[in-house]
């Protein structure tokens, strides 16, 4: 049976549960092998996303989590040159796409069956105003790049993350829905804060991730105070030093009202602080789809998302919380709202569930039973 290699140098955790999906609808035709960096197999990330994946045999290959482009064709032709390889898939290759039809070319001429090339794409816009020039200027190249690398052969399928409303299929760059996925409900709200030692009696918004400052936890802060909110700022997950900067300095009173978890999140853990908070302000001008956007969907807590008219459309189409501009008073505003809806109220939702499976299987470009959609022979 054909293998499956799927190229991911990068171990961080949200990388690696897109390898799990993907590799579990992969396997349904054959063998997987992952394509890492050294010492990624020893990593958090791997231990919780992969380690109970047993279909999926792990090379560490690189030296380093962002490889030169030609160091990861020459990774993919050395597994063909092996293996029988009929799918080879470069997760997040918005950098691999600038040279990939150069080097790949290259390094695929003596292989005597190349596999079909799949890319998955984390920063192309897919739906665009006419005026807005920025994201014009990202989606144009892309798109260019990708025609010149099928024109050569060496790539076959690009997916590119879409938002939860979008039910477009795409053209040269195939939409797939970011999935949301959560194991945990805010239904269990009063068990999980129990078991999390979080306050019981108290408000509580949630920001959760690498937290950097482009996450922009002083201006939730700052948005609980304009909106004279009797509220806590939850801040879990990798605390970068400039946001541990800001912690730090903040006055007594406001730092009472900051609950600082520092480290990596299991999968597990993270789906519990997202569903044991009462809403999840996403202030980020990304404007893309949020992947604990989708967690807090799924578990049922509204957002408050600034910055990207991605989630504003969705969180029309999804029901499940409030579009505000990217200042203070509207987010507290936006925030007061969501705290005043009935938390038992159905969500009107206009748009099926976004699912694992569902991504997993337009990123790959196959249906349901495997097969691959569209003619993308082998050559």
């Amino acid at each position: 049976m054909p293998v499956t290699v799927i190229v991911e140098p990068d171990p961080s955790g949200h990388r690696y549960q897109a390898v799990a999906n993907v590799a579990e609808v992969a396997n349904e035709t054959g063998e997987v092998v992952l394509l890492t960096s050294k010492g990624s197999a020893t990593s958090e990330a791997f231990e919780v996303y992969l380690s109970g994946t047993r279909f999926v045999s792990v090379e560490e290959v690189f030296d380093e989590v962002y490889p030169p482009t030609r160091l990861m064709a020459r990774a993919v032709a050395a597994k063909a040159r092996d293996l029988d390889v009929g799918t080879a898939v470069v997760m997040d290759a918005d950098q691999s796409l600038k040279r990939w039809f150069y080097v790949a070319r290259s390094e695929f001429r003596s292989l005597p069956r190349k596999p079909r090339v799949v890319f998955m794409l984390t920063r192309y816009p897919a739906k665009l105003k006419l005026t807005d020039r920025v994201g014009w200027k990202l989606r144009i190249p892309k798109a260019t790049l990708a025609v010149a690398a099928m024109a050569t052969g060496t790539l076959h399928h690009v997916a590119g993350f879409a938002g939860r409303e979008d039910m477009a299929t795409g053209w040269i760059v195939r939409r797939t829905r970011d999935p949301a996925i959560c194991t945990a409900h805010s239904r269990d709200r009063a068990a999980l804060r129990a078991e999390l030692d979080l306050p019981a009696d108290r408000r509580i918004v949630g920001v959760f991730g690498l937290l950097s400052e482009r996450k922009n936890a002083p201006l939730v802060l700052d948005a609980l105070k304009a909106a004279d909110l009797d509220a806590d700022l939850l801040l879990a997950g990798s605390i970068q030093p400039e946001v541990w900067a800001w912690i730090n300095s903040l006055p007594e009173a406001d730092r009472a009202r900051v609950i600082v978890q520092d480290g990596f999140l299991s999968n597990d853990l993270l789906d519990k602080l997202v569903a044991a908070v009462d809403a999840a302000p996403i202030a980020l001008t990304n404007n893309g789809p949020s992947g604990i956007m989708g967690k807090a969907l799924a578990a049922g807590v509204p957002v408050v998302s600034a910055g990207s008219e991605v989630r504003a459309r969705e969180l029309v189409a999804t029901d499940g919380g409030e579009a505000a501009d990217f200042t203070a008073e509207s987010i507290g505003a936006a925030i007061r709202r969501v705290f005043e809806r009935d938390p038992d109220a159905p969500r009107r939702s206009t748009v099926p569930p976004a699912t694992a499976d569902e991504f997993s299987r337009n990123l790959l470009g196959v249906d349901a039973q495997g097969r691959v959609v569209g003619r993308t022979p082998r050559r």
